[in-house]
């Protein structure tokens, strides 16, 4: 019986369908299972949800996207095709792609926790998996989400009340939007870098607007009054974010759990760790409750693999594609981590 599942040297593939998985250039079509940089691709034909086409096109363009909205079956190949909800980022999905040969799931980046701009997600069931493990190590539990809100929301208060300027780093697309959400329901107004403005606007454009009964609007240089700014982590050593003359800043990562978290952003007042990965107990859960009978793990680290085989899964971790590279609104591996090294993929 052929793989379900095959290694090339551009990235994974699926055969029954002839689809490539979220590969950065590739001879066929590309499943891109969300927007952000280092998952665009340069493929003549790509197939994603509605929401990912249209950041797609902002973002990097694409000639041929055959857009397929969640839970709507469609033939691809030789495969019955799904898409179903990822909760990373607006628009991101995972992959189900059944034939006579079996069912397999490919999750791309994704979370089981709440996000906004998602339906819930349900974990896939499947005959092999192929899941994300960014945060694949046990120290990466992490808190609820709620928790991890309630102390930026003292962090926002303590901030404005010492009349500094709460400065909050987030990626440009997803976490940008996830914050900003959370922080207009609650009744702050903010500022945005025009890189999570301009994401943000095109969440609106999508039909999910923001809440109030806070305001928000792009940063303008010297008009941030007693408002939040949140703008990409690149830019905390930039003249935008060191001219303040009071100010806080705080990095969303879900990195604040590494052990030299506050050593790598010893340049912030505060880390807090909200992430839009799954950390390793729902990783673990997603592996079990798949109920696959083969999992490949890809990102991160290859203990998580190791750990399933302890529970009995047939579990194999695979190096990162070396066309893989962070283009800088994920969560790469922090600068000064040590981590599993860029391997290129076996052919």
């Amino acid at each position: 019986m052929p793989p379900l599942v095959a290694l090339t040297r551009h990235g994974l593939h699926l055969p029954d369908a002839d689809l490539y998985l979220d590969a950065r250039d590739a001879p066929g079509t590309v499943f891109v299972s969300h927007a952000h940089a280092d998952h665009c691709t340069n493929a003549a034909r790509l197939i994603c949800t509605p929401a990912t086409a249209y950041l797609h096109q902002l973002r990097q363009g694409c000639r041929d996207a055959m857009s397929v909205p969640f839970d709507e079956p469609v033939i691809v190949g030789n495969a019955t095709v799904t898409l179903r909800p990822a909760g990373h980022t607006l628009g991101a999905a995972m992959l189900i792609a059944e034939s006579v040969h079996g069912r397999v799931a490919y999750t791309g980046d994704f979370k089981l926790r709440h996000n906004p701009f998602s339906p819930p997600v349900t974990i896939p069931r499947c005959d092999t998996l192929v899941m994300e493990c960014t945060f694949g190590e046990p120290r990466y539990v992490f808190p609820p989400d709620e928790e991890v809100l309630r102390d930026l929301y003292e962090f926002v208060d303590d901030a404005l009340a010492d009349d500094a300027v709460p400065v909050l780093l987030a990626y440009a697309l997803g976490k940008g939007q996830e914050i900003l959400y959370h922080l207009t329901s609650r009744g702050y107004d903010v500022v945005l870098h025009g890189a999570i403005a301009a994401m943000c606007q095109a969440h609106v454009e999508l039909g999910y607007p923001f809440p109030g009964p806070g305001h928000w609007g792009r940063y303008r240089r010297g008009e941030i009054g007693a408002r939040v700014l949140i703008t990409t982590p690149g830019t905390r050593k930039t003249a935008m974010v060191q001219s303040l003359p009071r100010k806080r800043i705080c990095q969303l990562t879900g990195w604040a759990l590494h052990p030299g978290a506050h050593n790598i952003y010893r340049d912030c007042d505060l880390v807090l760790p909200l992430s839009d990965h799954a950390g390793w107990n729902d990783l673990v859960r997603t592996a079990v409750e798949s109920g696959a009978t083969k999992v490949y793990t890809v990102h991160g680290h290859d203990g998580l693999a190791a750990h399933l085989r302890s529970l009995g899964i047939d579990a194999e971790h695979l190096a990162d594609h070396p066309n893989e590279v962070d283009l800088g609104d994920d969560e790469p591996e922090p600068p000064g981590a040590s981590g599993p090294s860029q391997l290129g993929l076996p052919l």
